[in-house]
């Protein structure tokens, strides 16, 4: 039994191999385990001896329904010594042919003193069960109750760790590179289509070092791509965040605070359309438009960028609130589990707040380690030990 219960195994082999057990001990016939599904409050059939395949998962009764419901209501051992199904609690199921056994014995599987589910064990001829052989029976139901909540309980730590690499797999794409660069392309290429220029770039503010940077870009020079970053306070497309307003240039040449002539002229640029992406009346890039001749912009060309800049200010918005939130999310989280892990040290090694915290913090460093990963480890052995010398016979 103590192999079984202090096994790491999943759920459906757990099951497999305390009905076994349950089998040799109480030498039944047939035996069927229920769990309580917590979602619906139903008790759902999930494992047998015999083969059910198709009704795994699929049969499904209330508690208070049937034996099995009574029994998981009261959490009571029912022993029925012959014509078991003439009981007035049973129920019976048509695709199960336990169901015409004579004797029937059910009993309630419980983790401290919460309902798991049941295990019936079923005999196909009149049998008297014995206080012993109930007692063993309720032995074996509290014995893999506390396996299945063993089994639940790695599972909730194992998704729970998932939905952290999750959460900060999806900040850090966010928050990337790649991930405005999946939104912001498509848009430059289909401006540079519309307006057949040969290039049509998005650029972002740097905040910090006042620059406009290239982060999507549709060209037919790829020297463009490699332009190094412009300064806001004194470059001619700088003005369009100064002045928060577009710009049309008909010839970037006769400009002085053009910074790339010598591009503009071996790539052939001449006019250009640059209009501000603004969130909450503040620019944070612009889309530049640069055609081959000279050209005069139309008010509905015009009107059509501004919308255009527009939706890709609230895509880049929108990115950047969504990782702002969701690395607040996982700060939050790591913090809640290192204050965990720390309690547990505190308490296990008689350690203060701070001790607990630098041992915490050194380990990880020895063992090049994030701390959250550290914590959740800590926390998963103290449930598992304790959850062994709760079962513990």
């Amino acid at each position: 039994m103590s192999h079984i219960v202090n096994s790491g195994a999943e759920l459906d082999e757990v099951l497999k191999e305390l009905i076994g057990l349950a089998m040799r001990a109480t030498e039944c016939d047939a035996c069927l385990v229920y769990l309580l599904d917590p979602s619906t409050g139903e008790m759902v059939l999930r494992a047998s001896h015999l083969p059910h395949d198709a009704e795994i998962g699929a049969i499904r009764m209330k508690i208070g329904e049937g034996v099995t419901g009574w029994v998981a209501q009261h959490k009571s051992v029912v022993a029925l010594s012959e014509k078991a199904s003439t009981d007035a609690r049973f129920k019976a199921f048509q695709a199960l042919p336990e169901d015409a056994y004579e004797a029937f014995l059910s009993v309630p599987l419980t983790n401290r003193g919460e309902l798991v589910g049941v295990i019936n064990m079923h005999h196909r001829e009149r049998r008297r069960h014995t206080p012993d052989e109930i007692a063993l029976a309720s032995f074996i139901g509290e014995q893999l109750g506390a396996s299945i909540g063993r089994v639940r309980l790695e599972a909730q730590h194992r998704r729970a760790a998932k939905r952290m690499e999750t959460l900060a797999a999806v900040a850090e794409t966010i928050a990337g590179a790649d991930y405005l660069e999946r939104i912001l392309q498509p848009i430059s290429e289909m401006v540079a289509a519309t307006f057949d220029a040969p290039v049509c770039s998005i650029m972002l503010v740097d905040e910090e070092r006042r620059e406009l940077v290239i982060r999507a870009a549709r060209c037919s020079s790829p020297e463009y791509l490699h332009k190094m970053p412009v300064r806001i306070e004194d470059s001619l497309i700088g003005r369009v965040v100064r002045e928060a307003r577009p710009l049309i240039v008909s010839d970037v040449l006769a400009e002085k605070s053009y910074r790339y002539p010598e591009l503009a002229r071996k790539t052939g640029l001449v006019s250009l359309l640059s209009a501000p992406l603004m969130t909450r009346e503040k620019v944070i890039g612009t889309i530049n438009i640069y055609t081959r001749t000279r050209r005069a912009f139309s008010d509905e060309e015009l009107g059509f960028v501004k919308v255009v800049a527009g939706q890709a200010a609230i895509a880049i918005e929108n990115a950047r609130l969504m990782a702002e939130t969701l690395e607040m999310k996982v700060a939050l989280e790591t913090r809640k589990l290192v204050e965990r892990a720390k309690g547990i040290l505190q308490v296990k090694h008689q350690l203060t707040e701070q001790e607990a915290y630098l041992r915490l913090r050194n380990e990880s460093r020895r063992l090049r380690r994030p701390m959250r990963e550290l914590a959740e480890a800590i926390i998963l052995a103290e449930d598992l030990s304790q959850r062994d010398s709760q079962t513990a016979p």
